[in-house]
């Protein structure tokens, strides 16, 4: 029937046309959704940002409050007497420092002072480590210029590196907190020590996150050791200002030797080890600075010997050592 066709396909087309206008409906109720979804993803990410920031801030805030105590402490004696050298030897390292400033280095390393140990007198170019008298005579010509004397350099300078040392204790404490290298606690390695076997390393995935692209609890634990070192009394007492003697510089050398070779190990760079290069360098430094290497040194040999006992033994360290040593 010519009239029942025709009735069949306006139906057709009329079905056709409900199901076109659906499709149409959901389409744009997908659509709605997905930019719904999206907008609170994104403001998700801004709100944890801006927290983060915050964050940030406050640890930043708290760490320079920190560098800056530990600075202000330390001029206390400069404040209440002026820039004045105390004590026996700081005084002859100024002395020292004053004949390689005026004379050169070919000069000083070839200096018998008369002066002291008398009646022998001293060879002071093979006696002394000259760190410290070069890292004044270098700021003085360098940084500061006529803008400050040779005297005033060498007054402030216990002051200016203990506080870097507060700080790189701040970056050690950072380094060692940070969840892949807190895979193990003492207890365990003691018992799997006295079960005579190797202790399994699982690396924590650690439940603070990161904040401006630095570890949580980790950032933590570096400001308040930072804020902890700026006030122990041992190390207060060998970097006043005017105390012009190898400690002061020595503490910060040996805070960044003992940095970087830690940084050199981190478990989540495979690149890592070439800080034990690095480390190297900065305990030459402090070989210059002061008699008491030989610990770092052996501080540094008994830590790698420690981790071939608990089964940590890997070519990281047998590279980070390597170039340590070797430099």
């Amino acid at each position: 029937d010519p009239k029942g066709g025709k009735r069949k396909a306006r139906e057709g087309g009329r079905i056709e046309g409900k199901k076109r206008k659906e499709r149409q409906r959901s389409t744009m109720a997908s659509a709605s959704s997905g930019a719904a979804s999206s907008g609170d993803s994104s403001s998700s990410s801004a709100s944890r940002y801006l927290y983060g920031l915050v964050w940030f801030g406050a640890y930043l805030y708290g760490a320079i409050a920190f560098v800056s105590t530990a600075y202000q402490i330390r001029l206390q004696a400069i404040e209440e007497y002026g820039p004045v050298i105390h004590e026996f030897d700081p005084y002859f390292n100024y002395r020292a420092t004053e004949y390689l400033y005026e004379h050169g280095a070919e000069k000083f390393f070839k200096w018998f002072d008369y002066m002291v140990w008398y009646p022998l007198g001293r060879p002071v170019g093979t006696t002394i480590y000259p760190g410290m008298q070069f890292t004044a005579v270098w700021i003085k010509n360098h940084i500061f210029g006529d803008r400050m004397s040779l005297n005033d350099v060498c007054c402030y300078m216990p002051a200016w590196f203990g506080a870097i040392a507060s700080f790189l204790i701040g970056c050690v404490a950072y380094e060692c907190s940070l969840p892949q290298n807190t895979g193990a606690s003492v207890a365990s390695v003691l018992n799997d020590a006295l079960k005579g076997r190797y202790t399994e390393y699982k690396p924590q995935k650690g439940s603070g996150g990161t904040i401006m692209g630095l570890s949580s609890p980790a950032l933590e634990c570096g400001v308040f050791a930072l804020g902890i070192m700026a006030v122990v009394p041992a190390h207060l007492m060998r970097s006043v200002g005017g105390g012009y003697d190898n400690e002061s510089v020595a503490i910060s050398a040996m805070s960044l030797t003992f940095l970087l070779w830690i940084r050199s190990l981190r478990t989540s760079d495979p690149l890592s080890w070439i800080w034990g290069a690095a480390a190297g360098v900065a305990y030459f430094y402090m070989v210059a600075a002061w008699g008491g290497y030989v610990f770092v040194l052996n501080l540094v040999g008994v830590h790698a010997a420690v981790l071939v006992l608990l089964g940590r033994f890997s070519t990281k360290v047998y590279a980070s050592y390597s170039l340590f040593y070797a430099v």
